[in-house]
């Protein structure tokens, strides 16, 4: 009886540690799904920003352009997709952990060297933090090759949301990704009717 607990133990353990060192997959065959986001137009933070999300004509990963700007002037702040939506109250807390469909975890922090150990969420981490000047918008570009347009896939970035870190880590202000392509589509058919 005492070597197979022993072994349930080890067993427990060991697909423990495998879950937590899954690398994230390239994701290919993404639809052409644009998703954008605007930060919340709250009277507590000057933070602003807005992010388009497509997949590019290769299909592979996802192109992001991000904009940021009334910035604080300390820094550098760091932006993460978060698992859920923010609600209806606008409460960034709300939106609990990054998006981590391979278990990756926060630590070790992110090495941009090796993106696809990184947390899938992990923008900042894998991308670089936002750094400007007192006053100054941010801006960047670039295909992150692990996230997805695909809602059957993990690292799906829809129905989520974008978080945007103080230095410490507070939450300054967040917003939802909506699928463009689908509020297109609906407008054109109220349209129509």
């Amino acid at each position: 009886m005492h070597s197979g607990l022993v072994a349930s133990v080890l067993a427990s353990l060991c697909l423990s540690v495998a879950a937590q060192n899954t690398s994230a997959p390239i994701v290919y065959d993404n639809p052409p799904n644009v998703y954008e986001l605007m930060l919340l137009d709250k009277t507590n933070t000057t933070v602003r920003g807005y992010v388009r999300a497509s997949a590019p004509s290769s299909g592979v990963g996802v192109r992001i352009h991000a904009d940021f700007w009334g910035l604080p002037d300390e820094g550098p702040y760091q932006y993460h997709i978060h698992e859920f939506p923010v609600p209806p109250d606008g409460n960034c807390y709300s939106t609990l952990g990054h998006l981590d469909p391979y278990r990756r975890g926060e630590q070790p922090p992110c090495n941009p060297n090796l993106p696809e150990t990184c947390q899938v969420g992990d923008l900042s981490g894998k991308h670089g933090v936002i750094f400007v000047g007192i006053g100054e918008p941010f801006e960047t570009e670039y295909t992150d090759l692990f996230l997805s347009t695909n809602p059957e896939d993990p690292a799906f970035i829809g129905n989520r949301s974008i978080v945007v870190h103080a230095p410490n880590s507070a939450r300054l202000n967040c917003g939802n990704f909506v699928n463009i392509n689908t509020e297109t589509h609906a407008s054109e058919t109220r349209d129509a009717a």
